[in-house]
Parts: structure tokens; sequence; C-alpha cells
């Protein structure tokens, strides 16, 4: 808790330091009191000898010297004296002088009073010795005053309880102090540590409250500024995040981040599709985590190489087009991992098909009635014949064929027009019977003229209301006929109404040669024949199949194929019905 918390750190030191301060102060205190009781004993004691000793060298009788002594030595605590004249004479005086140092004894004999510390089992005395002149020729005398050092005791206890409450007083008022002062000082400092965690679980918005201007609030400013600039910088990053998610979410192409080790570490939803179906083809279990192998070689490549890697290859049908680039570090040199770029191409090379082979088919179609025209043009400008009747003949061809070179013109503007929204079609509401009976009309004429070939219509007598173009919808029916009349040479034509859940459901049906399964779901597009040999007298320009279905299109409508090799084939062309009233929606046969 302490090691965790810079309060106590700080109070601990303040106190710490608070008391080593004042143990030293008061051992040195405790020294010096000592020092000054025990020096100021010895002087009292000094003084006293040196009265006795005056006293003593008066020459006044001994009783009454002795009685003086006596009377000045009871006014020092536990003092007593001893003198002996000459010292000889008195056993103790003789063993102390002994014992005394050579200067001792010279300081002695100059006046000096020496003072010694004595020691008798634990019983610890201070004596001070005093010479007394000698009288006459004889040795001098000695006088010593004694005093048990045990009177020094109590002061020098009272001095220690007085040292030792100073010193606890001052530690327990520093300890308050620094308590204080700590606290006051480190309140920013858990402010910023509080604020800097709440930071740190993504709350940016923190700030701490500044209320000085010393280092602290100097630092404070410094941290509210910092936070400040992260909230802004994560915002920013945050937003453009969001941002590069949306778009990554938005793009058709799939787009894949990775680490050295192929691992994935970014794909947006039509990246981790790819991926799902790479990974179940290949190891038989979805993985958007790691790099399908096939991804795996370019990535080997582009870690080698250092450089971009393009390839198309074909999933589940499909041609993707696979762009692999090395990502660096923000040194530039580092490699980090690699950007794959995942797009899916078929559209665009299906439309390239489709553009090859509309040049190619409008080249044919147009080589074939050219080559006619310069032919017949150059023969009539030879003068090939004499005979009217052949001239005439081979200027019918040149003219049927440029008949037939402006149908194809005009059949691919209406196409175009068609496809770009440009053509204009004027809806109206009209009564689809009555375009299915005109249309009937044109071509019953030339069933009649075949022996083998049977025409039937099957229309209601009631009206069948629908908003349309009728140009447009006899167009329609009219191309579908005509189909349905060149590929059937003998058998049966229907063409029927049909009127089900608010829809018009018109069949063209006829049981001719047919169409085989595989060419059916291109049967609608630009030039398709499904005569191969392309013979003049049984093939179209190849373009009204894809103009019916446009202009079907056009009509909220649908059109729909069934066909069978060698058993005929049958167009429904399925239209909405105009809101009505109460009408019923008879049938009878035309």
């Amino acid at each position: 808790m302490i090691r965790n918390s810079i309060v106590a750190k700080m109070w601990l030191t303040i106190v710490g330091m608070v008391f080593v301060i004042q143990a030293l102060l008061s051992v040195l205190l405790q020294q010096v009191f000592n020092k000054y009781i025990v020096s100021r004993e010895e002087a009292s004691l000094t003084q006293l000898a040196l009265t006795i000793e005056s006293v003593l060298s008066t020459g006044a009788a001994r009783s009454v010297t002795e009685q003086v002594a006596s009377d000045i030595a009871k006014r020092v605590e536990r003092a007593s004296v001893v003198y002996g004249i000459p010292y000889t004479s008195n056993s103790s005086l003789q063993a102390a002088y002994g014992a005394m140092t050579q200067a001792q004894r010279q300081a002695l004999s100059r006046g000096q009073p020496v003072a010694l510390r004595t020691a008798s089992g634990k019983v610890q005395r201070l004596t001070v010795y005093v010479q007394i002149p000698a009288r006459g020729h004889g040795l001098p005398g000695m006088l010593a005053v004694s005093q048990d050092t045990s009177v020094l005791d109590e002061p020098l206890r009272e001095i220690r309880n007085m040292v030792l409450f100073d010193t606890v007083l001052g530690v327990i008022l520093a300890t308050g102090f620094a308590f204080v002062i700590s606290k006051n000082l480190s309140r920013p400092l858990v402010d910023m540590t509080r604020a800097a965690e709440e930071m740190a679980r993504g709350h940016y918005r923190q700030r701490v409250r500044v209320v000085t201007t010393d280092e602290v609030g100097r630092l404070g400013h410094t941290f509210n500024a910092l936070a400040r600039q992260l909230a802004e910088t994560i915002e920013q990053l945050s937003m453009e995040r969001e941002g590069l998610q949306r778009i990554l979410s938005s793009l058709q192409d799939g787009v894949v981040a990775t680490d050295l080790d192929g691992r994935v570490v970014l794909a947006n939803p039509p990246a981790r599709r790819h991926l799902r179906h790479l990974s179940v083809a290949e190891r038989g279990v979805v993985d958007e985590e790691r790099l399908p192998d096939r991804l795996m070689s370019l990535w080997v490549r582009v870690r080698e190489q250092q450089d971009a890697v393009y390839r198309e290859d074909t999933w589940d049908g499909r041609t993707i087009a696979i762009t692999m680039l090395p990502l660096y570090e923000a040194d530039g040199v580092t490699l980090r991992g690699s950007l794959c770029v995942l797009r899916d191409i078929t559209e665009e090379r299906r439309l390239d098909r489709l553009r090859k082979d509309f040049i190619a088919n409008v080249s044919h179609e147009l080589r074939t009635p050219l080559s006619m025209l310069q032919g017949y043009t150059e023969a009539l400008l030879d003068d090939i014949s004499d005979d009217p009747d052949m001239r005439r003949e081979l200027t019918e061809i040149i003219h049927d064929e440029t008949l037939r070179m402006k149908r194809l013109v005009n059949d691919l503007l209406n196409l175009a027009q068609l496809e770009s929204g440009q053509f204009k079609l004027h809806f109206s509401r009209i009564d689809l019977t009555q375009v299915m009976r005109r249309v009937a009309r044109k071509f019953q004429a030339l069933a009649g003229d075949e022996d083998d070939l049977s025409f039937e219509v099957s229309i209601p007598a009631l009206p069948v209301m629908i908003d349309g173009d009728e140009d447009r919808l006899e167009q329609v029916f009219t191309n579908l006929l005509d189909n349905a009349f060149r590929h059937t040479p003998k058998g049966t034509i229907r063409f029927e109404l049909d009127i089900r859940h608010d829809y018009a459901y018109v069949r063209v049906a006829d049981t001719g040669s047919g169409i085989p399964e595989e060419d059916v779901p291109y049967i609608f597009e630009r030039f398709y024949k499904a005569d191969k040999a392309r013979t003049r007298s049984r093939s179209g320009t190849g373009l009204g199949l894809a103009i019916a279905r446009q202009l079907v299109i056009e009509h909220r409508g649908e059109i729909l194929v069934e066909s069978r090799l060698g058993e005929g084939t049958t167009f429904t062309v399925v239209l909405p019905l105009a809101p009505q009233d109460d009408e019923d929606q008879g049938g009878s046969a035309l």
C-alpha cells in the first residue's frame, strides 16, 4: 500500500527526516547537559575544597578548623572531607597521591586543585584534591573533598525526560505537518493519475483542476493540454477509421490486409466472402483468419520480389483480378505485411466478349449485303446482260439488300436507344386483344399459303386493357410470330392470350426446329441466331429478340422462353393489366 501511494511516501520521508534529526539532536543535547552538570558539580567541589583549605591554613586550633570545615562541607549534598598534615598521615590520601600522574602531582604542588573520578564497586565518586602548605620544613598536607555522583542522576533524568518529550512532540507535530504538506503536494498528482487511468480506459475528456502556479501547477496545465490534444487526435483518428471502414464496406472489390505470416488483419465483406469460398474449397472448413493457398503463393512472390504482383484467376466460374502489393513500416524499408485487392471482372470480360462479338457480327451482317451490292452493281456497270428482265432482277436484289442494311441499322439504333433509356414510348390505355388480332391477320394469309402449316389463334372476346405503346407491342408480337413461321416449315403455330392474377400471358408456340438447350440462355443477346449457317433465306438480323425483350421490360413485363430441339419453342410475354372496374375476362376462340 505504501509502495503505491505517493502521499505515504512523502509523509514517511518527512517524518523519517524529522525523527532522525530529533534523535541526533536529543543525543547531542544529552551529552551537552551531562557535561555541563558534571563540570558545574566539579566546580562546586573545587570551590568547597579551596574554602576548606583556606580555613585549615589559618593556623587556628585543630578542633575549630575541623568544625568549620565540617560545617562548610554540609552545604554540598553527600560531600565528605578528608585531610591530613602531612598527607602521609592518612593512608587513603597517601594512596591517592601515589595513583596520581606526574602532571597531576606537579599541578597539586603548584597549589592547583586536581579532580579525579574513582569507582568502588558500582559506586562512582568525584574527588577534588588540594595541597595544604607544609608547616616548617615538613611534608605538605593534602585535602580531599569527594561526592557520590549518584546525586547527579536526578537532574540528568529530568533533562533526559525533557529532551525525550521535546523529541516526541516534534515528531507528532512533524507528522501532522508532513501529512498536510504531502497531501497538498500530491493532490494534483493523484488527480492526474486518476485522469490518466480514465484516459487509458478510453475516456479522453478528463481534466485536472489546477490551483497553483508552481511546478506542479505547470505540470497540471501541461497534462490538460496533452489530454486535449490527445482527445482531438483520437477523435480525428476515429472519424478517419470510421470513414475508412465505410469506404471499405461500400467497395465492391475485396480488400485484404495481412501480416508477415499471412494472417488476415483487415478484410471488408466482399473479401470475407471470397476467403470463405476459397477456404471451404481448399480446406473443407471456413477460415477467414489466414490467406488461402492460392493467395499465399502470391504473398510469397511479393515478399521475395518486394513489388506488386497481378494475376487473374477463376473461382466458382467467376473471373477474379488479384493485385497484391507489399506494406512497409513507417521507415519505408521494413516489410510488415501485404495488401490484396480482389476484383470481380467477370462482367467486364463478358462485356469485352460482347463488344468483340458485336463488332464481328455487325461486320459480318454488313459485309454480306455490301458484297452483293458490289457484285451486282459491277455486273450492271459491265453490261453483263442486255435482257431487261435480268437487269430488273439485279436491281431488285440490290434494292432488297439495301432495305436489309437499313433494317439492320434501324434495329441497332432502336436497341441502343432502348438500352440507354432514350427511346420514347407513347403509353396509353389500349385493348391488348385488338393488337393481337391485328397482328394475327398479317400472318393468317402467310399460313394459308402453306399446306403443312397450321396457325391457331386464341384471343378472349372481351377487351383486355393494359397500359402500353400499341405500335411497339405490335412490333414485339410480329417479331415473335415471324421467328415462329421462319423456323416452322410444317406443324402448328399457336398465338394465344390468357389472363391470370392481374397479368396477361401472350404465348407464341410452335412445333418447329427448336433451340439447342445450351443456346437458350443467349437467345436474347444481340446477333444471336439459331441458324448457325446464317443463310439469308432463313435467318434475320439477330436483333429482333433483343429489341423485343427491351420493349417488354419497358412495359414493366417479362418475356420467357421454353424450347426443345426438334420439338418446338414457346415464347411467353407477361404484361400487367391496367386497373379495371368489375369486368369479367371471358374467353372464346377467334
